[in-house]
């Protein structure tokens, strides 16, 4: 065999490789953008779901001291209901009435202060005020 048609076959082979590569390159670009392209969809869900997250523990938070004083209140009730009737507030005219109607306070607050509701513990990381990996995205700790 002759260099030039041997010289020629190498040439259309590297001809035919280099084509070959550059659609495998057009077709990793179009792949790479399609990744970065969900990626970011992705972020920008993610950061919603964050701020979404962020007011729902704050709003559960609140609630969760709100009802703990709630129940201070109601033990607070009941000692006052307890000091009223040692101080005399049943005797009268007609003390069944005023002994029902402590009986049904004292229910009342009684079921005001059962199973309340605490908020989360914190974890170490959020007492030293880092939070993992959400540290530095506008998290409430």
């Amino acid at each position: 065999m002759s260099t030039t048609p041997l010289l020629s076959l190498i040439a259309t082979g590297c001809l035919a490789l280099a084509a070959f590569q550059s659609g495998q390159t057009a077709d990793a670009e179009k792949r790479l953008a399609a990744v970065e392209k969900e990626v970011a969809e992705l972020k920008s869900t993610t950061a919603e779901h964050d701020k979404v997250l962020g007011e729902s523990r704050a709003l559960s938070e609140k609630t969760a001291k709100y009802v703990a004083e709630q129940a201070k209140a109601a033990a607070l009730m009941v000692e006052t209901l307890d000091q009223s009737e040692k101080a005399g507030f049943t005797f009268g005219i007609n003390p069944e009435s005023r002994i029902l109607l402590l009986q049904g306070w004292r229910e009342a607050l009684a079921a005001a202060q059962k199973d309340l509701p605490l908020p989360p513990v914190p974890t170490p990381a959020e007492k030293n005020g880092t939070n993992g990996p959400d540290q530095g995205k506008g998290q409430p700790h």
